[in-house]
């Protein structure tokens, strides 16, 4: 090394930065997009409840619901409607947002009272 000149040092010292800069910055992005969550969010949007008692049909939610564990993927569901709603165990009132996370694969099968034939089929992949 002793026989390098200035000029050939400067340009592997900033070789060097310039590769730990992008390396820094590559470890960064990966963990940003690693760590990254998906919201699957429907709505429940006013006059739903009025819509199903007069015999017309509701579609908020598809058929089956796939929450894939690989994105971190977060059920929302927000009650906007008057009257609140049936999911599975829990009720949601009007006005309220419902939240749930799925830690383990598996097939849910759960009573949905604004779901075509008040069933909703919630699939964890």
């Amino acid at each position: 090394m002793a026989n390098l000149n200035l000029s050939t040092r400067v340009r592997i010292g900033i070789l060097l930065a310039t590769i730990a800069i992008i390396a820094a910055a590559g470890v960064f992005l990966w963990q940003s997009t690693a760590n990254r969550q998906r919201q699957l969010v429907y709505e429940i949007p006013p006059g739903t409840a009025a819509r199903l008692a007069a015999g017309e049909e509701v579609n908020i939610f598809p058929s089956t619901i796939v929450i894939d564990l690989r994105y971190h993927d977060t059920l929302i569901i927000q009650n906007n409607d008057s009257a609140e709603v049936t999911i599975g165990p829990f009720r949601i009132v009007p006005g309220q947002r419902f939240v749930q996370r799925y830690w383990n694969p598996g097939t849910y099968e759960l009573i949905c009272s604004v779901h075509q034939g008040e069933q909703l089929r919630i699939e964890v992949r």
